[in-house]
């Protein structure tokens, strides 16, 4: 044993402070090499190679081994890592719930899923999903963490159920096209289309026959965004919209009136006793010219108050503001 107190893994070799638990170069247990009660197979080589992040924590809220997964996604060298609470990389919003999280496992509840947003070093932030398993007695913390900012981003971008685009891209994108139009003085249509008795629907055949109508009409809404400029979304739970950039009152009412027919003729089957769901739609059309001091926000209103008068007269019907 050296002289200042420290000692050597009984497996690898590595220098371990005198009050070491684990080994920092290979992670096995302290205790389980002495006794020569560890794997014979080479476990290094698997958290290694990983691609998911792996790594083991303490309890007083610092990693004490990563594999290269973790620094490849963060941009930090280990020792980088190491240096600092990894609090300190969360999101800000996220550091409470995070170390909540941490208590439930110091108390020994293993953590199954959870999310947080971590920073990297050219200061982005990642999400992970985490699942966790504290060792008893030894104030560790064994994790896995998995990479799902793309999924989560497309979450944010394609509706899961229809495929179109979500209410989040139609609020970025709208403005931006209403400046385009205005730009190359360029009409701009909205169609709003709005599932009549949606509740009812659901109501008499079930939430997954609902899903299914709303499925099937988000096919017949995609089906008309033809145009690369064209955007057809899903804006609301019953609700879809397609905007049109330099398509004028005829054009976009004509559209209009084809979704409302085509939807008309949509059965889906599964409704059970009450036979396949008869499926009507309520659909608004709004065309403005861009100009001056004229915002998006007029094609909103005008759109919703089209729709709203559509309702009015019983649905299945449309009505061009």
């Amino acid at each position: 044993m050296p002289a200042d107190g420290s000692s050597s893994c009984l497996r690898c070799s590595a220098a371990l402070p005198d009050a070491a638990l684990f080994c920092h170069r290979c992670g096995v247990a302290v205790a389980a090499a002495a006794t020569g009660e560890f794997p014979a197979y080479d476990m290094e080589r698997f958290f290694n190679y990983a691609l998911d992040m792996l790594c083991i924590a303490g309890t007083d809220g610092y990693f004490k081994l990563v594999n290269p997964a973790f620094e490849r996604t963060l941009g930090y060298t280990a020792t980088e890592l190491f240096a600092r609470p990894f609090v300190e990389l969360l999101h800000p919003d996220d550091r409470q719930e995070t170390v909540a999280e941490v208590g439930r496992l110091v108390s020994g509840q293993p953590t199954i899923s959870f999310e947080n947003r971590y920073r990297r070093k050219d200061g982005a932030y990642r999400v992970f999903q985490w699942k966790a398993f504290p060792e008893p007695g030894t104030g560790l913390i064994y994790a896995i963490a998995r990479d799902i900012t793309d999924q989560r981003d497309r979450q944010t971008r394609i509706d899961g159920l229809t495929g179109l685009a979500t209410d989040h891209v139609f609020e970025r994108v709208l403005p931006r096209e209403w400046n385009r139009a205005r730009r190359l003085k360029l009409p701009m249509s909205l169609v709003s289309l709005d599932v009549d008795h949606m509740r009812k629907i659901n109501d008499r055949h079930g939430i997954a026959v609902g899903d299914r109508c709303l499925a099937e009409i988000g096919k017949l809404v995609g089906a008309h965004a033809r145009r690369a400029c064209d955007l057809a979304a899903r804006t609301g739970g019953q609700r879809f919209s397609v905007l049109l950039t330099g398509e004028a009152t005829a054009t976009a009412g004509a559209l209009a009136e084809a979704l409302k027919q085509k939807v008309a003729a949509l059965e889906i089957p599964g409704a059970g006793e009450g036979g396949d769901a008869t499926i009507t739609a309520s659909v608004a059309v709004v065309t403005r010219d861009p100009a001056g001091d004229m915002l998006s926000a007029t094609l909103l209103a005008a759109t919703e108050g089209a729709l709203k008068e559509a309702k009015g007269k019983g649905g299945n019907n449309v009505v061009v503001a």
